[in-house]
């Protein structure tokens, strides 16, 4: 979702509101507003004070009193979906990839419909790349993060992650962020773990089949030369060339206050002889094994079943793992899905993939 600031607004009829201005918005959202355009957002009755007479209603926009009546002086305009040639040049490489922000509403009504658990019931962690470019995307601001506006009604998240999203924060942060479940209302947590990688639209990139493993950040001039997820590349530079010149296999007394690329470096070192391909072959093969990793310390016994985990009983623990997929700055982002399961202390994990896939590729 992207969203635009303007007191130049009046209600109209029903949910919507008239722009009594030009406006003018880029990336991958629409091209311009003119006047007359009507915008829908979520009316309020009665809104509630957050403070400095600013209202606040369930959608996230924002009212203010003016001539005794609520006008709506924030306008949250969603994205509109990305173009099919762009979609086609994800899929090339993700073929069950899909918008983001889908799969953060599917999430949603998929845990409600089929468990019974509302998104503001759940505590999310978030097992992510560290990269700026995977922080939310707020609907008051275009900032740069693309983690979709979809799962904000989730509570949290818990940053459970680190770099190219291995779970790096251990059983520790599984205990804590299991600790603050919702007990009073009986809630439930979920847990999304995805390796993130850049893929660019940028046409001599596209050409040339060096786009994978690139995006367009803001402030650059292109994505030539980029590195998403710049942590996945070098820790399979280094586990393929030893470019550092340390000890092989990787000894992690070698990698002071360095512990992050050490565990990714010894992730990928046993398939070193592998990345003999392309910088964008290679990439996806790097964000590939990183995945695999990952997925199999949360699912193993090291993991959340762990007892040093600390999982409390009769709390259902939703999981899904996957690739984060960034496009170019302005543009929405993607996922791919390769589990979603549940786990609940004492039975142990249940798998509802093709259930929760079906559902989001219908």
């Amino acid at each position: 979702m992207s969203t635009l600031k303007t007191n130049n607004i009046e209600p109209v009829s029903g949910n919507g509101i008239t722009i009594n201005s030009s406006l003018t918005v880029t990336g991958g959202i629409t091209a311009s507003l003119t006047t007359p355009d009507v915008l829908t957002f979520d009316p309020i009755t009665t809104p509630s004070v957050v403070g400095g007479g600013i209202f606040y209603s369930s959608s996230g926009n924002f009212y203010v009193e003016s001539s005794s009546t609520w006008t709506p002086v924030l306008t949250a305009i969603v994205r509109q979906p990305n173009s099919s040639s762009y979609d086609a040049i994800v899929q090339a490489t993700y073929p069950n990839a899909v918008d983001s922000y889908h799969f953060g509403e599917i999430a949603k009504s998929f845990i409600s419909g089929t468990f019974g658990y509302v998104s503001d019931n759940i505590v999310l962690a978030n097992s992510i790349c560290s990269d700026d470019v995977d922080g939310p995307v707020f609907i008051n601001e275009i900032n740069i993060g693309q983690f979709p506006s979809s799962l904000n009604q989730f509570l949290g998240p818990f940053m459970a992650g680190g770099l190219a999203g291995y779970p790096h924060t251990g059983r520790l942060a599984v205990a804590a962020w299991a600790s603050h479940v919702t007990t009073e209302t009986s809630g439930a947590l979920f847990l999304i773990n995805m390796p993130h990688i850049g893929i660019t639209q940028q046409t001599d990139l596209v050409a040339a089949n060096d786009n994978v493993g690139r995006m367009h950040r803001r402030g650059k001039a292109s994505a030539t030369g980029d590195q998403t997820c710049g942590a996945a590349f070098f820790a399979y530079t280094q586990s393929a060339t030893n470019f550092l010149g340390l000890s092989v296999p990787p000894t992690a007394s070698e990698y002071v206050d360095n512990y992050q690329w050490y565990t990714l470096v010894n992730i990928l070192y046993p398939f070193s002889a592998s990345f003999t391909g392309s910088y964008s072959q290679n990439m996806v093969k790097a964000t590939e094994y990183i995945r695999s990793a990952s997925d199999a310390w949360i699912v193993g016994p090291n993991g959340v079943s762990n007892p040093l985990s600390f999982v409390p009983a009769n709390v259902d623990i939703f999981y899904c793992n996957g690739t984060f997929i960034n496009a170019d700055d302005g543009y929405n982002s993607y996922v791919t899905v390769n589990s979603f399961q549940k786990f609940l202390s004492g039975s142990g994990w249940t798998d509802y993939t093709a259930a929760f896939t079906g559902s989001l590729l219908a």
